[in-house]
């Protein structure tokens, strides 16, 4: 019996009506139609076929997990696999922040008709050893089947559960055992970000700030149609740079805190190596904003650069963004003496440079009212605390907050007790910070006391 038939009769029935029909369907030569998408796309695709397919009406779905490809299914070609009915494993994959679904990694949809060209079978399967998802279209209508593979793939782009979302990039390298074979296979990994945006009070960016990052990024997609009927290019590329501690992750954050609708995505570290693959994903979810941090570690100048390649790629990524594109890129570094000028110094690639230092008294006094508003803080003097902090980063100022609140959490006596916090939790917080500098010329993490 043809596996076709078992697929359409899994209770083995006999019914010649089907059997007739079935028949007549296999001596239609079907042509297959067939696209191998990396492994992320599987979610996607699977919510698509059944969108594109089950409208049809009489559908079967099957979840039977089959080694053969459905050109040897359909047409019956004699192989050495064997074709038992099995049921397809579930493999568990991330929808959302906090939510995920078990979706089998094998399955097909026969959609029988009238007339045998008509006839329609769909198969989205899940490599994991390729990292690969694969889906196959199979009909007696050359141009049908095509279009049913077209739609598939559109409406898994327009519809894509990755959309509009924070998404943090990774890169797990393969492994090979002392013969070469491939023990775990390179993948690449998206993962909800589940960190919340930060807004403009939670770090306290000063006015020149605020504009710089308005004009080039967040009216790119705010004002997008009015750019573009004026000739300004949709993308946009700026790089955050300054002493660690001083806000660039916090103010990426607050960038897709203020970008609704729009796809963020965070690389760093080894990830960075990978640029090809981070591109072509911001194309797939555009409008999108790629955030590469601590950029020095992979594209340092040439003469230092252990990575030329992944540079060389990421100088022809930055180029070849189309005008139209709706993608923006933003780089961060602690270093950018370090960084490889191409990169720094051309404009096109990088329109703005922003520093991002200690903040000045103004800020910290903001900064450090933010982080006292939910505690006891009514008899702190404020103003002795933005002298005493001159040459703190806002990393510091959360960190001398936390030490202080600890401090007076040690005059309680049981959990459901305040703290009241005193100028001396403070003072104490900043000395213990500050103690054992001898040799450390006066600098502490975050902290350059100033005379």
């Amino acid at each position: 019996m043809n596996w076709l038939k078992k697929l359409l009769r899994p209770d083995n029935r006999i019914d010649h009506k089907i059997d007739k029909l079935i028949d007549e369907r296999l001596k239609q030569k079907f042509i297959i139609h067939t696209i191998d998408l990396p492994a992320y796309r599987f979610v996607d695709l699977m919510t698509a076929v059944n969108a594109v397919i089950e409208p049809r009406g009489d559908v079967t779905k099957i979840e039977t997990q089959q080694h053969e490809g459905l050109n040897q299914i359909i047409h019956d070609i004699d192989t050495h696999y064997d074709r038992t009915m099995r049921i397809s494993p579930k493999v568990s994959w991330p929808t959302g922040p906090d939510t995920e679904e078990y979706l089998p990694i094998d399955t097909f949809w026969v959609c029988p008709a009238k007339q045998a060209a008509d006839c329609l079978v769909a198969r989205l399967t899940f490599n994991e050893y390729a990292q690969k998802t694969t889906i196959e279209v199979a009909c007696g209508d050359t141009d049908a089947g095509k279009k049913v593979l077209d739609d598939i793939v559109d409406e898994s782009r327009r519809n894509s559960i990755y959309r509009g979302h924070n998404l943090n990039l990774s890169y797990e390298s393969g492994k090979r055992d002392e013969y070469g074979d491939v023990e775990k296979p390179e993948r690449f990994q998206i993962t909800f970000s589940t960190i919340e945006d930060v807004t403009a009070e939670d770090i306290v960016l000063t006015d020149e700030h605020l504009t710089v990052l308005q004009r080039n990024i967040i009216d790119l997609y705010t004002r997008r149609d009015i750019l573009e009927e004026n000739g300004i290019p949709a993308r946009r590329g700026i790089l955050l740079h300054g002493p660690p501690g001083t806000g660039k992750t916090f103010a990426c954050r607050f960038l897709c805190h203020k970008l609704e609708g729009v796809t963020c995505l965070f690389v760093t570290g080894s990830s960075l190596l990978n640029v090809g693959a981070i591109f072509s994903f911001a194309r797939l979810l555009q409008p999108a904003v790629l955030f590469l941090e601590d950029v020095d570690l992979i594209f340092a100048t040439r003469d230092i650069n252990l990575y030329s390649t992944a540079l060389g790629d990421l100088l022809d990524q930055m180029d070849g963004l189309r005008s139209r594109e709706n993608i923006s890129v933003v780089l961060t570094t602690n270093a950018i003496d370090r960084l490889e000028a191409a990169i720094k110094d051309r404009p096109g690639r990088i329109s703005q440079c922003i520093y991002m230092g200690a903040p000045a008294p103004a800020q910290r006094r903001l900064f450090l009212a933010h982080q006292l508003q939910s505690h006891n803080a009514k008899a702190v003097d404020v103003e002795q605390l933005v002298r005493d902090s001159d040459g703190a980063t806002q990393a510091f100022l959360k960190e001398w907050t936390y030490r202080a609140v600890q401090i007076a959490c040690e005059r309680l006596e049981t959990a459901s007790e305040k703290a009241e916090l005193r100028d001396d939790d403070f003072s104490e917080a900043l000395n213990e910070m500050r103690r054992f500098l001898d040799g450390s010329d006066g600098k502490i993490i975050g902290f350059t006391q100033k005379s």
